[in-house]
């Protein structure tokens, strides 16, 4: 058995080995690039002895963090309908101007803000003394209801994981997503709001969305965003 040595000037040895066990073929013979590869590539074979630099490729990629560092208004994202054809939103540390307010949210199709009647939401409240007995939501609605009543105080924030499917453009699959967020109320209690939304409207493909409260800016949070392609 033979292998490959290379002395460092420390004096200690570097080695690559032949295999432990006899090949396949007679001889295999593997021809290195002619050029180093870029940050993060990694070495790969076509199978025929050629090795080259290729990327790693996932169908589930980070697309960004955003966050927000002044009041705002709403805060949209963008998508990539092109490549993804889901998105999942991690919602982190969001706090409000005013307080008891409800968030909402609105979907872009060609990248403007719908405000048409075409949106359904079911969500339901649940806290220490049990479930909300009401259902926030309904259908042929101009926004999507995503949470109720939050607090603003001290350490009433907002947090929510979104998943959200774009749509097809066709009869086959409208635009939803689901909704699990944890906050805290006006009175400081915890709270967990789940549900779904959607767009009513099986022709459109989502490509944004726009978040907003109820009453009052947005003053902080942050948003990671995957896309699945």
């Amino acid at each position: 058995m033979s292998k490959i040595s290379l002395k460092h000037s420390g004096g200690k040895v570097v080695s690559l080995n032949s295999p432990t066990t006899e090949p396949n073929a007679n001889d295999v013979a593997f021809k290195l690039p002619n050029a180093d590869g870029s940050a993060n590539e990694f070495l790969k074979t076509d199978g025929s002895g050629n090795l080259s630099f290729g990327a790693v490729s996932s169908d589930f990629v980070k697309i960004s963090t955003n966050s927000v560092s002044s009041a705002v208004a709403q805060v949209d994202l963008d998508f990539d309908t092109s490549t993804y054809s889901q998105v999942l939103m991690f919602m982190e540390g969001f706090k409000f101007a005013s307080d008891a307010v409800n968030l909402y949210a609105r979907f872009k199709v060609g990248g403007t803000v719908q405000t048409g009647g075409n949106y359904v939401s079911q969500t339901k409240k649940a806290y220490q003394n049990g479930f909300d007995t009401n259902q926030y939501g309904g259908q042929d609605q101009t926004y999507m209801y995503i949470t109720s009543n939050i607090g603003n105080n001290g350490f009433e924030h907002w947090n929510g994981q979104l998943r959200l499917q774009l749509g097809s453009g066709n009869a086959n699959g409208l635009a939803f997503m689901t909704i699990t967020t944890l906050y805290r109320d006006p009175s400081g209690n915890y709270a967990v709001n789940f549900g779904a939304a959607g767009y009513q409207d099986t022709s459109s493909v989502v490509n944004g969305i726009r978040f907003y409260a109820s009453s009052g800016n947005i003053t902080s949070g942050k948003i990671t965003l995957y896309g699945m392609k």
